[in-house]
């Protein structure tokens, strides 16, 4: 989509079941999740798209973000993470053991600048913070995060991230900690799920439940 004019530039078809979350891998490929057991790699070249490879997985797998060449992807029930290679071999596996969870339900992730990962669980009612091995290295928690859906990171210090139940977007400073409302109902959210920040322009663009044949989009100071 032309992010100006929100007019589609390009679209290709992928299984009937269709995707479930997408991040750009570079400048010119993409990575899909699908239902299915599937990450579906796809070419964006001159404002067009075709399907790449698809890599099998060992369940369905709801986020994905980059680490370099390479993708984290992230599963429910049981919950664990995996970076894979773009050849899909498995380079590192975080998996729940014992009493004690971390996750419930990582469903949604991104990459910081700085190489980290972050991933919003919205069982825990938490985002976690992982290196690029999948240590955990932070739990941020907040009763403003409500249930954290979507996330992305503006820089190394800054995320953005859905609070689904609260109607809100919220401000999470990882330095600091400190969460902040910056959107609310009042502003035209309503259960938000996913989002995405373009730093050219200064604008966040939010998926809702509430409206699932738009995108809201709002300028960011």
């Amino acid at each position: 989509m032309n992010s100006r004019t929100g007019s589609t530039l390009s679209e290709v078809s992928t299984s009937p079941r269709g995707p479930i979350s997408i991040c750009l891998l570079g400048g010119e490929r993409a990575a899909v999740t699908m239902s299915g057991n599937k990450v579906q790699l796809v070419h964006v070249r001159g404002g067009r798209l075709t399907l790449g490879t698809v890599l099998d997985v060992k369940a369905d797998c709801w986020g994905v973000t980059p680490s370099g060449d390479n993708v984290v992807v992230s599963y429910s029930a049981p919950s664990w993470l995996e970076v894979i290679s773009t050849d899909g071999r498995v380079l590192h596996r975080f998996k729940e053991s014992g009493a004690a969870q971390t996750f419930e339900w990582p469903d949604f992730l991104t990459t910081s600048s700085d190489g980290f990962f972050y991933a919003a669980d919205c069982g825990v009612s938490a985002i976690i913070k992982l290196d690029s091995s999948l240590h955990v290295l932070q739990t941020f928690s907040d009763p403003q995060l409500g249930r954290p859906f979507g996330l992305t990171s503006v820089n190394s210090d800054t995320l953005l991230a859905c609070s689904f139940n609260n109607d809100s977007i919220v401000h999470v400073n990882v330095n600091s900690g400190k969460v902040t409302t910056i959107l609310g109902i009042e502003d035209g959210i309503v259960s938000p799920t996913y989002l995405a920040y373009c730093p050219q322009q200064r604008k966040l663009f939010v998926c809702t439940s509430s409206q699932t044949d738009s995108i809201q989009v709002f300028q960011i100071d």
